[in-house]
């Protein structure tokens, strides 16, 4: 067994090496965090109460953990935090305060940055104008920090940083922390824009920011949809243009496609290359619309574009609410039978779009959980997919960057940020790639493969594109009858019912029930004429499958040969041409024929 010493030095060791070529993805998941140890924790602190801080040549990444729920950049929930960074570790230059000589606050509160020259000039900027990045964009108790080295005149060794809470007259960690620079360069491996392997599905959400009518930018995005290939799409901002005008378009992207394209009475679109059907505009800044999708898995798919309430401020915040309320009791309602829209169990649901998710983190809890928050007026809690669980919601990182922000406008106060999501129902999906598009960190090579030009993404709108590969899991895609309908959902797993025939709609496929056990298929019996809840439908006495499949006489006639004798007594005194007993039909043997010839006399009088 290692002694304690050999495994603290093994994980030091491990911890040293990760912190040497630290890459750290901005998602909200906290989870490559986990070699990286805590610089400081303080469990008294009334705010702040951990902190680590990793870096590589390019970058100089902070977590902490908070005792409490905030948004870091946005004053919905009140609170001070400051994060204090000296980026030469030089006492003696910039603002000079106890241990340390500040060049950068950040003041997030305040929603700004105040940077110090080396004789302690202030000047006021913007988190952009440092190249900071943060996850989540929306209220929590942990927060993730990217902050670009060359952009904030970080150094080459070492810096120094405190957070500071104003609100509470605290810090963390005590004393400044040091923290010597990592200067290895990471490599970022990109992710491939085709489809993952196995995807039946490819769907896309994109604010394209009212400028499809304009030429640049429609060339762009028609570079874009090229190089991306979905299936379906989630527009929003399109209030400008209409659906045969976005229908024009795609179909000029992509050559030899034909879409279908649909738009509520707001700003939302739902683009597709299978037949849409119902849709539902009234339900307030959420489009759902019924893909039929059935050639595809057979069941529809529920697809919603959404852009919710934009921005801060308690009134938004409250609008977003709602909105949220209101389309998860539409989701339930098309989730039980005798609603506005009935989905067949296990259809799945894809949702998405422009969420405008700053401020408090419920509205996008509500999508996720099912936890409505004005159940007066939605109705009450449900689980929102069809396995007894939650949404799921989709990092959708960046194909070229390990970032999830969808939204950037560096003439902005505010940070880049996930304004838009995409959740599926994973309990009969599985998600096989996401991806966010940013052309602008794409290799010349990339570019030149996926016919792009660096200026895409931003030439197009100020949103990314979000796009999700989807197929059916576990049982939702095994076909034991190769018929194309999983099993999950075949009414004949074992014979092919492709188009899912049920003439008594009692749940068992025509090709699979023999409802009046005669030995005949439902499905025989109704393409034959025979009457599938009979067993003898002309009334000779003989069972529609034995006459067709036994005695091979007409099911529809009790005297198939016209000579005025029935089937059955025919078949019972043949020519006398036997000299077998028993031998009821003449074949010179005594088989279950005869008895079934027998059987079908009894109780006739004679």
């Amino acid at each position: 067994m290692k002694s304690l010493v050999s495994w603290t030095l093994a994980w030091a060791s491990l911890a040293t090496a990760f912190q040497a070529q630290a890459q750290i993805t901005l998602d909200n998941d906290f989870s490559d965090w986990a070699l990286v140890p805590s610089t400081a924790s303080n469990a008294d602190n009334a705010m702040v109460q951990d902190a680590a801080v990793a870096s590589n040549a390019d970058w100089v990444f902070w977590r902490v953990g908070l005792a409490s729920e905030l948004a870091l950049d946005e004053t919905i929930l009140p609170h001070g935090l400051e994060l204090w960074v000296d980026t030469d570790n030089n006492p003696n230059t910039g603002w000079i305060q106890p241990q340390m000589g500040v060049e950068l606050v950040m003041d997030f509160a305040s929603n700004e940055v105040r940077r110090y020259n080396a004789g302690g000039v202030e000047t006021t900027l913007s988190f952009n104008n440092i190249g900071l990045h943060g996850a989540p964009t929306y209220s929590g108790s942990a927060f993730e920090l990217a902050l670009d080295r060359g952009m904030s005149g970080v150094g080459s060794a070492s810096l120094s940083w405190q957070w500071v809470d104003t609100s509470n007259d605290e810090v963390l960690p005590a004393d400044p922390a040091v923290h010597v620079l990592d200067n290895t360069t990471w490599e970022h491996t990109a992710t491939p824009l085709e489809r993952g392997a196995g995807t039946q599905l490819r769907a896309m959400w994109w604010n394209v920011n009212r400028r499809m009518d304009q030429s640049s930018a429609a060339a762009s995005m028609g570079r874009m949809v090229a190089a991306l290939q979905p299936d379906v799409i989630g527009f929003s901002e399109v209030d400008d243009v209409s659906a045969n005008y976005v229908k024009g378009l795609l179909e000029s992207w992509l050559p030899g496609t034909t879409w279908n394209v649909v738009k509520d009475d707001y700003d939302l679109m739902v683009a597709s290359t299978f037949p849409l059907g119902e849709s539902f505009s009234g339900v307030y800044r959420s489009f759902p619309v019924v893909v039929q999708t059935e050639e595809l898995y057979g069941l529809p798919t529920l697809f919603t574009s959404s852009h919710l309430k934009c921005c801060g401020g308690s009134t938004n915040e409250a609008k977003r609410q709602s909105e949220a309320d209101e389309y998860m009791a539409f989701q339930r309602d098309a989730m039980t039978e005798g609603g506005a829209l009935d989905l067949p169990e296990g259809s799945p649901i894809l949702f998405g779009g422009d969420l405008n998710m700053v401020g408090l983190a419920a509205p996008i809890t509500t999508l996720e959980t099912g936890d409505i928050f004005d159940e007066a007026e939605f109705g009450p809690d449900f689980a929102p997919d069809w396995d007894g669980t939650g949404m799921l919601q989709i990092a959708a990182i960046q194909a070229d960057r390990p970032m999830d922000y969808t939204w950037r406008n560096d003439g902005s106060s505010y940070m880049p940020g996930k304004l838009d999501y995409a959740l599926v129902s994973d309990g009969v999906l599985q998600v096989t790639r996401s991806l966010g598009l940013q052309t602008s960190d794409m290799s010349s090579d990339r570019l030149s493969t996926y016919g792009l030009l660096a200026n895409d993404t931003w030439n197009a709108s100020d949103h990314l594109p979000v796009v999700v590969d989807v197929a059916l899991s576990g049982a939702q895609v095994q076909d034991t009858d190769l018929d194309g309908v999983p099993d999950a959902f075949d009414n004949c797993i074992d014979f092919p019912n492709p188009d899912q025939a049920d003439f008594n709609g009692n749940g068992l496929g025509d090709w699979c029930e023999d409802s009046d056990q005669d030995g005949l298929w439902d499905a025989d019996e109704l393409f034959f004429g025979t009457d599938p809840l009979v067993q003898d439908t002309d009334g000779d006495g003989l069972t529609d499958g034995a006459e067709m499949d036994v005695f091979n006489t007409d099911p529809l006639s009790n005297d198939s040969d016209g000579d005025g004798v029935s089937d059955a007594l025919e078949l019972l005194f043949p020519p006398d041409t036997s000299t077998c007993p028993g031998d009821l039909n003449g074949d010179l043997a005594v088989t279950v024929v005869d008895l079934l010839l027998l059987l079908s006399q009894v109780g006739n009088a004679c």
